[in-house]
């Protein structure tokens, strides 16, 4: 749907162009059209990279929440392949942790994470840490 919506809006951009070079483009009009795609692409990036990170920031605003101890890097990998739910899903999370001075890495294996509105709510998980 998103990119049937942006070929679409994109089609109107290059027909206004077309028809605007036929009908002599103002340096100021050129100008003004080129600062609006810059914008648009600018917020469009913007906003991927938000919603990319909603997720990992969400997970660590509650490990940090839950045990004091803030995630200093953390990767994560989708493990459920068949469709759950819309809203539900299962990652292995592996983060690094700096505990008493010392660096751990950790593993969550089968974290459920339940996805309402714009909120993650996640299920209690078992984590092994190891030194680094």
């Amino acid at each position: 749907m998103q990119i049937l919506i942006f070929s679409l809006i994109i089609l109107l951009i290059l027909v206004y162009v077309i028809y605007k070079i036929k009908t002599s483009f103002t340096k100021k009009e050129l100008s003004t059209f080129l600062i609006v795609i810059v914008v648009i692409i600018v917020s469009s990036i913007y906003y991927n990279h938000l919603d990319n990170n909603r997720l990992p920031d969400s997970f660590k605003a509650k490990y940090l929440k839950d045990k004091n101890i803030e995630i200093e890097k953390l990767s994560m990998k989708q493990t459920n392949v068949e469709v759950l739910s819309n809203s539900k899903s299962i990652f292995k999370m592996i983060y690094i942790i700096n505990k008493d001075g010392k660096d751990y890495v950790c593993e969550a294996n089968d974290v459920e994470v339940l996805e309402i509105e714009d909120e993650f709510i996640f299920k209690d998980f078992k984590e092994e840490c190891k030194i680094k």
